[in-house]
């Protein structure tokens, strides 16, 4: 039988589909939504209906860029499993396209589908080709938290535990808020770490309603480090289904003899256990196989944690007319410039 997509209006029942569903992101929450029509981008919340069974959900982002317009559907669309995620996307694509303004250039899917020759197969045999940019984390490194304390830090390497209990003998302090007060303490901190790393930071107002948005609905904390009445690091995480990911980061340039940094790490998984979640997500890493990657030296620190690196396949894009070839030479450019 065809299915059917329509508008789900409600939050609730939103957010129960997409826990439910056995791999989960935030980036397909309610809240996510939320924060982009804030941002200005108009958000379709679409339900895949099979026999009226809500069988898949698609949050559909309107992306106006300059460099081109395009619909975004991140770490989606989403289903019981695999095979229905492959089932619902050629019924998604035709239900867009039947209702696309003439600015859209094109479709990008980033899927959470684990990279393999059946992802490799799929896409092109639908009509997609690689979008010059990935969209978010492909690569992410995730930590199965449901041990103790001890079990924890015996999974994590020598160096990292020595870390956490230097952070503590050099009397590093930590505290957790719920709510969007700490964004000044932690936008002073990014400001610096962008100076250091030399990356695109989010912006204030980005940041802003992502805190307020999540923070409405209990979804998200900041964690500070303080060391001699200053803070020196902060991470921002979001707390979505089983899931705690930790989203930003930033700290003032310390010396080795002080590492705030892994001191909060620690506390983050001791607080997302405490939310009774199972898994922390570190987020993006970089590849094994490449060394001189802009994220190696976060990567390793991340790794020395535990956990397990899964490869997602890279995002996909549909183009739908004329408009979609500017938008990837910008992207290509900008992907040849950024070497990854």
């Amino acid at each position: 039988m065809a299915l059917t997509i329509r508008p789900i209006t409600n939050q609730t029942r939103w957010n129960n589909f997409v826990t439910s569903c056995p791999v989960q992101t935030f980036l397909h929450s309610w809240q996510w939504g939320q924060v982009q029509q804030q941002m200005g981008e108009p958000v379709q919340y679409l339900g895949i209906f099979s026999h009226d069974q809500l069988i898949g959900a698609a949050l559909v982002i309107t992306v106006q860029a300059r460099r081109g317009w395009h619909y975004l559907i991140p770490h989606g669309p989403l289903a019981a499993d695999d095979a229905t995620i492959y089932r619902i996307i050629p019924a998604l694509i035709h239900h867009l396209q039947h209702q696309v303004p003439h600015r859209i250039a094109a479709i990008r899917i980033a899927p959470l589908l684990v990279s393999s020759p059946v992802t490799d197969d799929f896409f092109p045999r639908h009509s997609f080709i690689s979008a010059p940019l990935h969209v978010h984390a492909e690569l992410t490194l995730v930590l199965d938290i449901n041990h103790s304390d001890e079990a924890l830090l015996a999974g994590m390497r020598k160096t990292t535990r020595q870390s956490i209990r230097k952070a503590q003998a050099q009397n590093v302090t930590t505290s957790i808020v719920t709510n969007d007060s700490a964004l000044s303490n932690f936008w002073q901190l990014y400001q610096q770490t962008k100076q250091r790393h030399h990356f695109i930071p989010w912006s204030y107002d980005m940041l802003a309603a992502q805190l307020k948005t999540f923070s409405s609905t209990n979804s998200v904390f900041t964690i500070t480090a303080q060391h001699q009445n200053r803070t020196v690091a902060a991470a921002i995480l979001i707390h979505f289904g089983s899931t705690v990911y930790y989203y930003h980061g930033a700290s003032v340039k310390l010396p080795s003899s002080i590492p705030a940094s892994q001191l909060i790490q620690w506390r983050a998984i001791q607080a997302a256990r405490a939310r009774q979640a199972t898994l922390y997500n570190f987020w993006g890493i970089a590849p094994d196989d490449q060394p001189h990657h802009p994220f190696s030296g976060i990567t390793t620190f991340k790794k020395g944690f535990g956990g397990r690196s899964i490869n997602y396949a890279h995002a996909q894009d549909l183009p739908l007319n004329w408009r979609y070839w500017p938008l990837w030479s910008v992207e290509k450019y900008r992907q040849l410039k950024k070497g990854f």
